[in-house]
């Protein structure tokens, strides 16, 4: 009868200590929880990536429960198996779906609570009126490390509804066999004084874990739609252990200079105890392990403190390389007692020599897309005060919503949908990683984007031959490391485009993808050596005669083999980028080619110095000053922009200048040309704009 009464002491004992929850808060975590999920913070419907579900539909006036929901792996809630779950529009998720209490108000209030069912993970605060307002889950990962998203997106704030200058995305997340559990706060807009919510664990109406703050926690995650803004809470069984460090970051850059290089971080005291020695150890590649005792410290519970090894790395060649770092020995000789947590891994590529990278910056747009307009005037706003060759821009007109920009293409759309897999517009992609709308693009991301090194050095010149309507890129390129397979892309853009009008409000399109070369899939260019240097000349003729599409529709769109869109064959320039091969669609290296003097392509006259044409915008009148080594008989007409001709004039110019003008106050606002051709046909274009 003792023995049974010690074991059901025993018992009970395990169960109290079992039944108890500790969280650990990481505020401005710059990413989400075990970097799993990277997915794009955008709404159900409205640019969400592929996978997500949907379990509970908007608009709910009223607070209403999902249906019976399955989670896809073994989990544990409170030390208690549990599979199935249920979610309120209000963001409560119980696993006590058994009781048929009403779903919690959109009025929050201190947990525990007896609104709340027994068993539920709570943020409680959000609210599913609006019209836009789902909860979604997906799964991320690989067993038996897998993650279960329960994400609410565009969702409002107790009683005021979100709209589209109000919203706020959180998740609760459940992890395979660690058995935490995350509240993250991802993104939120508007909402200036009432984005407070309470954010815990309840067991049941007498015992819960609430995170400090709650039940007036604020939500602190900015606009961004990537998680470099984000912060989330972690939640682990049991009691706090008195050791318990973890590197939450190495600082050490993902891009080093062959040779000698700090290796540097930051740790974490997740335990209850102050800490006040280790020995912080590095790993390259699985290798040895490199130690160093750091005393007379005083890292409090909860509190962090940077690192810098006292061992350099000295790396012996170029390449990609696995950083590995961890604690031990905390406090003399203890053990860390929570070993989850305790390692970090980084990549590390080494290289040659640190060079300057050019980003590039890809658009995704339309001239039917209304929040297009300020996505891409937010944009110019920024990048038109920087110097122009320090970053690479194109933009890839759609063909949606509505109609769709008449300047589509079937590479624009493929680089789109078959490339990046998006499925919404504006969007903008920078280096082929950065996913998000243009509208939130912001000077320090430009600047984050050009502090990351290239991964080669490139460069490339071009000639156009405008009579012709060839253009021709030579591209040179070498690696400072030993690349694997990469994609050459190259595409001509016109600079300025304007007949693609529609219904956004904009009048004028910048950097507009003609055509890329071969087509939309690039070069596929073979593995190279450190240091080695390789070229490539690559040529493109526009075929047919110029055709505005009445829109960006499939039986409309521009044909390249018979037809172009081209508004301004003298308004073209050539750009390019190496992009990886292997899935990640990391750019290494971008550049806008240098445009190079055709010496022997023909030339409007040898008589012929130079064309001007001014005012440009003209209002009243347009003149073209012709400067002129010999005496030459020139033609000189002005056409629309279609190049349908509107007044010709026959001249017999002398040597020197010579200046035709042209009557344009009667004419509407628009692009036009002005053609000078000799008596042998050679011809030479500039374009005007008229003005109102």
């Amino acid at each position: 009868m003792k023995k049974i009464l010690h074991l059901l002491v025993f018992l009970c004992v395990c169960e109290v200590a079992n039944a108890q929850y500790y969280y650990i808060p990481f505020v401005n975590a710059g990413q989400n929880p075990g970097n799993l999920n990277n997915d794009p913070e955008f709404p159900f419907g409205g640019g969400m990536a592929a996978g997500w579900n949907n379990i509970l539909g908007p608009t709910n006036a009223n607070p209403a429960w999902s249906t019976t929901q399955t989670i896809p792996f073994g989990f544990s809630f409170n030390g208690t198996p549990v599979t199935q779950y249920k979610v309120s529009s209000s963001a409560i998720v119980t696993f006590d779906v058994a009781t048929a209490l009403a779903a919690p108000t959109y009025t929050k209030a201190a947990l525990p609570s007896a609104l709340i069912p027994d068993n539920s993970v709570c943020i409680w605060g959000l609210a599913g009126k609006g019209t836009n307002d789902y909860v979604s889950t997906k799964t991320f990962g690989t067993a038996p490390n897998r993650q279960y998203w329960i994400h609410f997106s565009s969702y409002g704030y107790g009683t005021v509804a979100s709209d589209g200058s109000n919203y706020t995305y959180w998740s609760i997340v459940f992890e395979e066999t660690t058995n935490n559990i995350y509240i993250v706060d991802s993104r939120t807009g508007g909402y200036a004084a009432t984005k407070k919510v309470s954010a815990g664990i309840q067991i049941n109406s007498t015992t819960a874990y609430a995170v400090a703050g709650s039940p007036n926690l604020n939500g602190v995650a900015g606009t961004g739609s990537t998680a470099v803004d984000n912060t989330y809470y972690q939640f682990i069984q049991g009691v706090q252990p008195a050791y318990d460090l973890g590197i939450t970051k190495i600082n050490t850059s993902a891009y080093l200079a062959l040779g000698a290089n700090d290796i540097s971080g930051i740790i974490k005291n997740f335990g209850s105890a102050t800490i006040t020695d280790l020995t912080i150890n590095y790993v390259i590649n699985n290798g040895t392990v490199v130690t160093d005792v750091l005393s007379g410290l005083s890292i409090a519970p909860l509190a962090t403190a940077t690192f810098t090894h006292s061992v350099q790395w000295t790396s012996a060649a170029p390449g990609q390389y696995s950083l590995k770092c961890y604690a031990t020995d905390i406090n003399g000789s203890n053990a860390d007692l929570n070993n989850a947590n305790d390692t970090l891994s980084k990549s590390i590529n080494i290289l040659l020599s640190l060079e300057q990278r050019v980003p590039l910056f890809e658009i995704f747009t339309g001239s039917t897309c209304p929040p297009c307009q300020p996505g891409n005037a937010n944009f110019h706003a920024i990048v038109d005060t920087i110097n122009q060759n320090d970053f690479v821009s194109i933009k890839y007109q759609q063909n949606f919503p509505g109609t769709g920009d008449p300047y589509t293409t079937v590479e624009s759309t493929n680089r789109r949908s078959t490339y990046y897999g998006i499925n919404s517009i504006p969007r903008m992609e920078n280096d082929g990683g950065w996913d998000g709308n243009a509208n939130s693009f912001t000077y320090p991301l430009y600047q984050s984007t050009r502090a990351v090194p290239a991964m080669f050095k490139m460069s490339g010149t071009f000639t156009s031959d405008t009579i012709n309507r060839t253009y021709t890129a030579k591209v040179k390129y070498s690696p400072l490391f030993n690349s694997t397979a990469t994609i050459l892309y190259v595409a001509v853009a016109e600079k300025t485009t304007s007949l693609n009008i529609k219904t956004n409000g904009e009048t004028a399109f910048f950097h507009v993808m003609k055509k890329m070369l071969p087509d939309e899939n690039g070069t596929l260019l073979p593995a190279i050596t450190a240091g080695a240097w390789d070229s490539t000349t690559i040529s493109y003729t526009f075929n047919g005669n110029y055709r505005l599409p009445a829109n960006g529709q499939t039986a409309n769109i521009i044909d390249h083999t018979i037809e172009h869109s081209v508004e301004d064959f003298s308004d073209l320039t050539m750009m390019g980028w190496l992009q990886a091969a292997d899935g990640t669609k990391q750019v290494f290296q971008a550049a806008n080619f240098i445009e190079e003097m055709i010496t022997d392509a023909p030339t409007l006259s040898a008589a012929v110095n130079s064309l001007l044409v001014y005012p440009n915008p003209a209002k009243d009148f347009a003149a073209v000053e012709i400067s002129l080594n010999a005496a030459e008989k020139l033609k000189v007409q002005l056409m629309d922009a279609e190049g349908r001709s509107i007044e010709v004039k026959n001249i017999n110019g002398q040597s020197g200048k010579s200046t035709v003008k042209f009557d344009v106050s009667q004419l509407a606002a628009g692009f036009y040309h002005i053609a000078v051709s000799d008596s042998k046909n050679n011809a030479f274009v500039r374009r005007i704009s008229v003005v109102k």
